[in-house]
């Protein structure tokens, strides 16, 4: 699963098809781990998110945190 998930996120960093291929700074692919036990999709990502290259970095990244924390879990 591992390398699927690899060459899947170098086809989007590589990916012009849309307006967004020429407007991002970083693709937001994933920041966890391959086959969780949970997943959370998000909508398109902010300022933050491109900026960083991570997904739920901004305002709701930080809501995120503090309910993950609230029912003792983490991102990874």
């Amino acid at each position: 699963m591992y390398e699927e998930l690899t060459q899947i996120e170098s086809d989007c960093q590589n990916c012009q098809k849309c307006i967004l291929g020429k407007t991002r700074h970083n693709i937001v692919f994933s920041d966890g781990v391959p086959n969780p036990k949970l997943m959370l999709i998000g909508e398109a990502p902010g300022f933050y998110e491109d900026k960083e290259g991570k997904p739920f970095v901004g305002k709701a990244g930080q809501l995120l945190d503090k309910i993950f924390e609230s029912v003792g879990l983490t991102r990874k």
